[in-house]
């Protein structure tokens, strides 16, 4: 264990005397691990709220299935919000009596309506029909078009689809667009650590004469490679968590309507805090072992 603890020292006092005598280089590479590794945790934050807001618009989606004014019988309108809820892809069914669709309408359409309250109502009965994702809304309509009783049936038609479909598109953009950041910080953190390779190639050729092991010429270098990519990626974790809870209050927690309610900062913090973090841990310390695993290699 002492030993160990020894060995650990070592490689951090030379990672970092390695960090000192290139600092123009590991500045360098750090502002664009920085600015990289920033731009994903803009990307993620992005991604983040456009799988919220998708969520919460196929969650809102409803058909409405207004049933023949006709239809009084209880065990009428069992018998078909039975057949309904045999449909594949609903995941819910919502009763509105005659009396609370005359309210819904009143309600979107005037109090001029209130008139047919009582006896006069000419409105049927009818459901709200939630599935189990927004792309079964069209699919779960049709079907429930077909059941003898159903007067007519809405969803929102094809404005609803092609704003659930923008949103996937983004979605995958955003997707892309991490992954691709994401092997552009491998990639310099993987050259910065390569050229420091090279710079050193003395030091390395005299440590191998006198008997070191790769294990040990390599694990300066890694915890250089992990120091230059946690300290990228502690900045914009750092700008992303003084900057998002500053967005959210000023926006009032909502981007232009209720439905498009913005995520908690504290999701937020969690969220850039695994991915960023967790991707320096995992690029510093791979980006550098490949880069002096295949010098090792060619100097072999």
């Amino acid at each position: 264990m002492k030993r160990q603890l020894t060995l650990l020292g070592y490689e951090l006092k030379y990672a970092w005397l390695g960090l000192r005598r290139h600092f123009l280089l590991s500045v360098s590479a750090l502002s664009a691990v920085t600015i990289t590794l920033l731009l994903v945790g803009v990307f993620l934050i992005v991604g983040l709220h456009i799988e919220h807001f998708s969520s919460r618009v196929e969650g809102d989606l409803s058909i409405h299935v207004v049933l023949d004014p006709q239809i009084r019988d209880t065990a009428q309108i069992d018998d078909i919000e039975t057949k309904i809820k045999d449909i594949p892809g609903v995941k819910t069914i919502v009763f509105s009596s005659r009396a609370d669709e005359l309210a819904l309408m009143v309600k979107e359409k005037g109090e001029a309506f209130s008139m047919y309250e009582g006896d006069e109502n000419p409105l049927g009965d009818a459901f709200f029909v939630y599935a189990n994702q927004g792309d079964d809304l069209a699919a779960v309509s049709s079907q429930i078009d077909m059941i003898p009783g159903v007067a007519s049936v809405a969803y929102g038609g094809g404005s609803v689809r092609s704003l659930v479909d923008l949103l996937a598109q983004v979605r995958v953009i955003a997707g892309a667009g991490i992954l691709l950041l994401l092997l552009l910080s491998f990639y310099l953190i993987y050259n910065t650590i390569r050229t420091t390779i090279y710079s050193r190639s003395d030091d390395i050729i005299i440590m191998r004469q006198v008997g070191a092991e790769n294990s040990f010429v390599k694990r300066p270098f890694e915890m250089e490679g992990l120091m230059i990519s946690l300290c990228g990626a502690l900045i914009p974790f750092l700008l992303i968590a003084w900057g998002y809870p500053k967005f959210y209050d000023s926006m009032n927690g909502r981007l232009f309507a209720s439905v498009f309610e913005l995520v908690a900062p504290n999701a937020i913090l969690g969220w850039c805090a695994a991915l960023l973090l967790g991707t320096a841990i995992l690029i510093g310390i791979f980006a550098s072992f490949l880069a002096v695993s295949k010098y090792l290699k060619e100097k072999r």
